[in-house]
């Protein structure tokens, strides 16, 4: 039986937020207002706390994945960008939350563009700053960088992890110059398949997961911290491309387009602006 509580909502401010639990001691409240799943923590015995694993489980394991699938990635952050590319200015300066070994800025680079990246890796900045890249370790959400530096912050898979989300969208912004633009994906609570296995579906709920959204839930905290949602684009900056990943492009953003609408996809983007004035 799910326990009710006295908590209340950090979106919708809807008091009675209910316990989720999982056998992996993965611990959420969900709201049964607007659906976010939020204040997470594990038990006393997990490896992993406030969304961030340990140095040696994080190092050891993702970025050695990470870097073998490193060609698909940039493909990925590629069409991920050319979405973006409308609304950037030439040699437009773009930051990666998150940007481990650096796909979204190689990418960046292609495109003409001056990225930079922070991670709370130190492997992954060192990967990165040997090909040349620029890239800082942060332990936090504060960002070493001026008031309006940036035309574009991106984060994959990145704000699920984050355990004071409003202060990171807040400092996003921050950083964002006047009309800048955050790009994000994160994982769907609204994905059918977490619905129907809830608990049960594991994969879905790792550990280091302190939030999971709806695109309805995340884009109401955005337009809170101040920002203007854009439309997801299908198409976007597909000139930008080489001519042999033009197909391979429309067909990604044709299948997501298509997940999206009936729930199928694991994750969901969102676009939005800082507002100009």
């Amino acid at each position: 039986m799910s326990i009710v509580t006295d908590e209340v909502c950090e979106n919708c401010e809807y008091e009675g937020l209910v316990e989720f639990v999982n056998k992996q001691g993965h611990y959420l409240l969900r709201c049964p207002q607007c659906d976010l799943y939020q204040k997470g923590f594990l038990d006393a015995g997990s490896s992993v706390h406030y969304g961030r694993e340990t140095d040696t489980v994080y190092e050891s394991n993702y970025h050695t994945h990470y870097a073998k699938r490193l060609p698909a990635k940039k493909m990925t952050a590629m069409i991920r960008l050319g979405a973006a590319a409308r609304y950037m200015p030439q040699g437009a300066r773009i930051l990666d939350v998150g940007c481990s070994i650096g796909a979204t800025l190689r990418s960046a680079v292609k495109l003409g563009w001056n990225p930079t990246g922070v991670d709370i890796s130190q492997a992954a900045v060192d990967y990165c700053r040997k090909d040349g890249l620029d890239a800082y370790k942060v332990d936090g959400h504060q960002l070493p960088f001026e008031d309006g530096t940036f035309d574009l912050v991106t984060n994959w898979h990145v704000i699920e992890h984050i355990p004071y989300v409003m202060d990171a969208i807040a400092e996003w912004r921050r950083v964002l110059k006047p009309g800048g633009v955050l790009m994000l994906e994160t994982p769907a609570s609204n994905f059918y398949k977490a619905k129907k296995l809830g608990l049960a579906h594991l994969k879905f709920w790792p550990p280091d997961h302190v939030y999971t959204f709806n695109r309805n839930n995340l884009s109401s905290m955005l337009k809170k911290s101040g920002y203007e949602i854009l439309p997801t684009r299908l198409t976007g900056g597909l000139t930008k491309l080489r001519p042999n990943m033009t197909l391979y492009a429309m067909a990604y953003r044709g299948y997501r387009e298509t997940c999206r609408r009936f729930n199928l996809c694991k994750s969901f983007e969102l676009t939005c602006r800082k507002p100009a004035a």
